[in-house]
């Protein structure tokens, strides 16, 4: 997990403090973290990714808002000076919620170069069926989510509502035919929307040449970041929801052991 994330004071300013340089547009699951890190690597900073919602109750209000407006029709339409103040500390985008934004930050940022982590559709389906469906039907999460309402509990609902909206609301039971037909519109979207000296398709696994060249940068001397696989995903959930029954354990143990303690010394 990147450890740079921007500090509050970023969201809500009215200016862009740096250009928006990449937009990475295709689905979760498709090497998005991995990406997400390339960039930074190749100094576009700060490379916006899921992570930072979920770290950021105040984003994550944002991005709601701009969900409202664009699913819902609550609210104004974000169009580029709300694009600013919520994404104006990034260089670049990827992975859930902006992809929701394909058209509009296609159309807010037309100077952007845009690219498409793809992978094939059977693979996606079988990564994402088992990092976040399987999430989704986790007792352990859901048990953590309501055990821990403020922040587990809103990033599972946060990231279970943007899913929905590209799979339908039939998550966390999403068919794979219908994915596999949604994933397929969207990225047949992208490539209708960006001309092709702007669009790079792109496979993870391919390494810095084809990424590097598209973009204009000199290949780092580093292996290209590669995380966020399926078991290193269900590690981190397991992780966060065993610190949070640590936590609720606590709460309850520590006052009833305080309180036998206090009998005890009565007693003596």
């Amino acid at each position: 997990m990147a450890s740079n994330s921007p500090s509050m004071k970023h969201f809500g300013s009215v200016e862009r403090t740096v250009p928006m340089k990449v937009l990475v547009l295709g689905y979760f699951r498709t090497g998005t973290a991995s990406m997400r890190d390339a960039l930074e690597m190749l100094g576009y900073k700060h490379t916006h990714h899921m992570e930072d919602v979920l770290r950021n109750p105040l984003e994550a209000e944002m991005w709601t808002r701009a969900i409202d407006a664009k699913f819902s029709g609550k609210g104004k339409p974000y169009g580029r000076p709300e694009w600013d103040r919520l994404l104006g500390h990034c260089q670049a985008v990827t992975c859930v919620p902006a992809i929701l934004f394909s058209e509009d930050l296609i159309a807010a940022y037309p100077e952007a170069k845009v690219i498409l982590t793809t992978r094939d559709p059977s693979a996606w389906w079988k990564s994402y069926d088992a990092a976040l469906q399987g999430m989704w039907r986790s007792k352990r999460a859901r048990i953590a989510a309501r055990l821990d309402p403020s922040h587990f509990g809103k990033a599972f609902t946060f990231a279970k509502g943007s899913v929905s909206l590209f799979l339908g609301p039939t998550v966390p039971v999403a068919e794979e035919e219908e994915s596999k037909e949604r994933f397929a519109e969207h990225y047949d979207r992208v490539r209708r929307l960006v001309p092709r000296d702007r669009l790079l398709e792109y496979e993870v696994g391919e390494g810095w040449e084809t990424l590097c060249a598209f973009l204009g940068q000199t290949v780092p001397n580093a292996e290209f970041p590669r995380i966020n696989d399926t078991k290193g995903w269900r590690g981190m959930i397991n992780l966060w929801a065993g610190m949070i029954f640590l936590r609720s354990a606590l709460k309850i143990t520590l006052p009833v052991l305080l309180l036998v303690y206090y009998f005890l010394w009565l007693r003596r």
